[in-house]
């Protein structure tokens, strides 16, 4: 009898224990991560990297910047850039320098390159979408504000700021140390009209950008 009831206690304590394992276990996320049900502490059951939510992110940049509209045909500046970005889940704070030469001034008439044009400054946003801080793959939106400078080395004149906001899509993958994005926006014209026609090149302007972007994730 002693030794039927020890087993009997013995039984009841085990299944105990296991009742509340599976309720701490609760509902997992696609990361084999939830909130402990007692203490309310975040924890995986999965490997350790998929409990890290966020960090810093620094890095560089190849970009590419276009100015299209008839009848100008297409400016087109490429360079790079150095960038910098916290994240957190699903949402992060992003920032840029860069320098982009004009390589292309692309008209109806000629091919001219100018190397003597270039676009310079930083900007400022966020980006919003899955998985934006944690490990595997991303999809998201992103907005801010670009302040370049164009200057012209060969006529001060022409130096300007075309300061505008900037929307745009992106998409990549954040493995355990290294981050991968490929980013298009599109860009206030407002600016760019307006230097332009100081130039007496009229025409209705659409601004983009293009880049591709690699980090380290600390």
């Amino acid at each position: 009898m002693r030794h039927f009831r020890i087993t009997l206690s013995t039984l009841l304590l085990a299944t105990s224990a296991a009742s509340y394992s599976v309720a701490d276990v609760g509902v997992l996320d696609k990361y084999e991560c939830h909130n402990h049900q007692e203490t309310g502490k975040y924890h995986c059951h999965g490997p350790a990297d998929l409990a890290k939510l966020g960090g810093v992110i620094i890095g560089a940049d190849a970009r590419i910047q276009g100015w299209s509209g008839d009848p100008n045909g297409m400016f087109l500046f490429a360079g790079v850039g150095a960038n910098v970005e916290y994240n957190y889940k699903w949402f992060a704070v992003t920032g840029s320098y860069f320098v982009m030469p004009m390589v292309t001034n692309l008209d109806a008439e000629n091919i001219s390159f100018q190397d003597s044009v270039y676009l310079q400054g930083w900007e400022a946003g966020v980006k919003v979408g899955p998985g934006v801080g944690r490990l595997g793959s991303k999809v998201y939106l992103t907005a801010g504000w670009s302040s370049p400078d164009i200057t012209d080395t060969g006529d001060a004149v022409n130096n300007a700021n075309l300061a505008g906001y900037y929307t745009g899509v992106g998409f990549g993958a954040n493995t355990q140390t290294l981050v991968f994005d490929v980013i298009a926006t599109y860009r206030d014209s407002s600016a760019v009209s307006e230097y332009l026609a100081n130039q007496g090149k009229e025409s209705d302007v659409i601004n983009f950008d293009t880049r591709v972007a690699v980090g380290w994730r600390f």
